[in-house]
């Protein structure tokens, strides 16, 4: 397979870093698909309240946000590949600590600390590392390489978790999820990486976002702020799935029926965005918000599986013409190859902070709204999110 992407697809030779990348991702993406969209399902069936859900997810991305420089600086000192292989075993501890929710309700409190400690040593340091390692003027084709390999490797990943929960439930899932993430990290080792320390300041992290300045733009921070919509459809899309499809098996088909679809189109966007010029990627990134924003719009409307299947499947479409516009400018350091990890962290605490805001919001909806008009109020707050993408500037 990479000697395709090489050949055939990205035109050059990639480097053993991106190489270990690809490989360590598609093993992670492959078990995270396996439990990704049952997730919220979980917790929903644990305290059968859409507000407990989202009420969730909002104090782990506040707490995330505070936390998020540790990350960075922690990936400054021991490495970026360090980094990722410190974080799967508390993405274990995250499942393992979910897992034991209904005999000990306490561990909900335990499983935030986990996947907030995961997600900062994970984050910065994958973003930095692709940045740091990949070609220059080949960076949407390498992302969506990358992208496509993980698709592929994950297109059964949610039927296979649809089955395991149909029949073993929901602690028999995590345990091989948690098995799959450990072999994630033997890729990344096999080469030594090559890492000078240096020094990480949180106070001007979070300076850039209070007061963004230089090339950390306050039109970028609105940008990045607006990726906060994909919350809603990774927390609300599901549940509002099994409200139609009572199956976990079924669910799991449907999505891995839309990831295949999916993976060819990717190779095509990340292709075109590398080609396109400023101008012509702030068009593409436009065009593909609205249409982004109806598909959001639609969803609550949709009342059969073949609904479900052609929303997810064109919105994916549409959020690649977003996505990698702006991934591609945000792995060339914000338009300046130089100081990745700083411009990753002006990424990360933007879209966090745009979380934190939506999250909350879709909460106190919940909280007051219900049926239909609660679904339409929720999708039609992703989509109206999605409009500041129209304004960016690459």
């Amino acid at each position: 397979m990479s000697n395709f992407f090489t050949s055939h697809y990205l035109k050059h030779h990639l480097r053993h870093e991106i190489t270990e990348l690809y490989t360590s991702v598609a093993i992670k993406n492959f078990a995270f698909s396996m439990i990704a969209i049952f997730e919220p399902l979980y917790l929903y069936e644990l305290y059968s309240s859409i507000s407990i859900v989202f009420l969730y997810y909002a104090v782990v991305y506040t707490l995330y946000f505070f936390a998020l420089p540790f990350g960075a600086k922690a990936a400054a000192k021991y490495g970026f590949e360090h980094c990722i292989f410190y974080s799967i075993p508390f993405a274990i501890l995250y499942f393992l600590a979910l897992s034991q929710i209904p005999n000990y309700g306490w561990m909900i409190f335990a499983a935030m600390i986990f996947v907030i400690i995961h997600r900062i040593l994970f984050w910065p340091s994958f973003h930095t590392d692709f940045a740091h390692y990949s070609a220059a003027g080949f960076k949407g084709r390498e992302m969506s390489a990358m992208s496509s390999i993980s698709t592929l490797a994950a297109i059964i990943g949610p039927v296979i978790g649809g089955i395991i929960l149909t029949r073993f439930g929901f602690e028999s899932l995590f345990v091989v999820v948690s098995v799959l993430s450990l072999a994630s990290i033997i890729p990344l080792f096999m080469t030594k990486e090559k890492f000078e320390p240096h020094d990480f300041s949180y106070k001007k992290a979070i300076k850039r976002i209070i007061k963004p300045y230089g090339r950390y733009k306050r039109e970028n921070l609105i940008t990045y702020f607006a990726f906060a919509e994909e919350m809603l459809i990774i927390i609300g899309w599901p549940i509002f799935i099994f409200f139609i499809i009572k199956e976990f098996y079924l669910i799991g088909a449907l999505m891995g029926a839309s990831a295949l679809f999916i993976a060819i189109t990717n190779l095509y966007v990340g292709k075109l965005s590398d080609k396109l010029n400023t101008d012509k990627r702030e068009k593409l990134l436009a065009s593909s918000a609205s249409l982004y924003s109806v598909f959001c719009f639609l969803r609550p409307f949709v009342g059969g599986w073949f609904g479900i299947l052609l929303v997810d499947f064109f919105s994916k479409i549409a959020k690649m013409g977003i996505a990698y516009p702006i991934l591609t400018f945000i792995y060339s350091g914000g338009g300046r190859r130089k100081d990745f990890l700083e411009y990753v962290m002006f990424y990360e605490l933007s879209s966090s902070l745009g979380r934190i805001v939506i999250l909350w919001f879709a909460f106190l909806i919940s909280l007051y709204l219900s049926g239909f008009i609660f679904w339409f109020a929720i999708f039609a707050l992703s989509g109206l999110w999605a409009f500041l993408f129209k304004s960016a500037k690459l």
